[in-house]
């Protein structure tokens, strides 16, 4: 199968993961207009930020609208269920913010298109707004004060695709996915997913879409961190983690040819925005037997290749660390972490364990 991740600011991202083909794209995080930080999903309920000294873990109000048993209602579990646990905070599923969602992945399919864009000229059939921002204004998610737009296409060479586990397979790949994964793990509040194909077209190209908008509100604000909090994904208890990474652009490793020398699973640090982060060391080993994984260099704010920019890569309080080589499946890793917190010294240590899948 494999996940194709694409991001328009400041690129296209794309993983692979084997038999099945999968192209996953994430407009980067950030405020609606010129924020240099990302923003990150939260409850649609909340109405003010965290306070400076205490994290903001909000419980989303009403139940999701999502069918029971449905692709998006696995992949909406899957994600709040990944950040309630590392302490991310919760997402609010939100009306608006799915119709959105759902008339991109629908604009694509009909269009035969792979893009964050919509181009009325040249494609005006189901055109709901030129980028992420003018699409969920257009379904009443007003006040807009952040949105970010990730989509995994799934194709196969033996057409028509099932969507039955792509909503899951989705969330999983874009949270290997280190550009990706930091919007996922950033703090908006609300959050829209749909997952479609030809059969909800009826025309179009073949293949399953998983779209996820995620948003706040101006008023509301981002959902933050507490100034002494420093949370990684995955955390400790976190299971079912993809453990290689064969393809992202853009590349976290320029000039490497990941789908022949792949990645392993990607750990994703942040403290609070407005705070600097910095690690000064990074390990990972074998839970049962001790044996050492070889990590590459932490990548900041300071040396992301991609960087500075105002969305999408990393930011000053955001970091994160990848093995150079794909992890065992099945397997759980320690993994230890140290550094600063603007400037308080901290450390970190937790167990994960990878999947079965490739």
């Amino acid at each position: 199968m494999n996940l194709h991740f694409f991001n328009s600011n400041p690129g296209t991202r794309l993983l692979s993961v084997l038999a099945l083909a999968a192209l996953l794209s994430a407009c980067g995080g950030g405020s609606d207009g010129n924020s240099a930080l990302p923003a990150a999903p939260t409850a649609q309920a909340a109405t003010t930020p965290a306070s400076p000294n205490a994290s903001l873990v909000i419980t989303p109000g009403a139940p999701p609208a999502y069918a029971p048993g449905s692709e998006e209602l696995a992949a909406y579990l899957l994600l709040n269920a990944e950040r309630g646990r590392c302490g991310f905070g919760l997402l609010a599923a939100n009306a608006p913010l799915d119709a959105a969602a759902r008339s991109h992945a629908d604009y694509m399919i009909i269009n035969s298109q792979n893009s964050h864009l919509q181009n009325a000229a040249q494609f005006p059939e189901g055109f709901t707004g030129t980028d992420p921002a003018a699409r969920v204004r257009a379904q009443g998610y007003t006040d807009l004060g952040g949105v970010t737009d990730e989509f995994a296409f799934f194709t196969s060479s033996r057409p028509p695709l099932s969507k039955r586990g792509i909503g899951v397979l989705g969330v999983r790949g874009l949270l290997n996915a280190p550009y990706h994964l930091n919007g996922l793990m950033t703090g908006y509040r609300d959050v829209g997913i749909a997952v479609r194909s030809r059969e909800d077209t009826g025309k179009g190209q073949e293949g399953v879409f998983v779209q996820i908008n995620a948003a706040f509100t101006a008023s509301a604000g981002p959902q933050l961190l507490g100034s002494s909090d420093v949370q990684t994904y995955p955390c400790e208890g976190t299971s079912g983690v993809n453990r290689q990474l064969t393809n992202e652009t853009p590349n976290p490793v320029p000039g490497r040819d990941l789908r022949t020398a792949p990645l392993g699973s990607s750990v994703y640090i942040a403290v609070r925005q407005g705070n600097r982060l910095a690690i000064t060391r990074a390990a990972m080993t074998q839970a049962a037997t001790g044996e050492a994984v070889a990590l590459r260099p932490p990548v900041t704010s300071a040396n992301d290749p991609y960087g500075p920019c105002l969305s999408g890569c990393f930011g000053p309080h955001q970091a994160y660390v990848v093995p150079d080589a794909p992890l065992l499946p099945d397997t759980a890793y320690t993994v230890m972490l140290s550094g600063t917190n603007n400037g308080t010294a901290f450390s970190r240590s937790f167990i994960f364990s990878t999947g079965s899948g490739d």
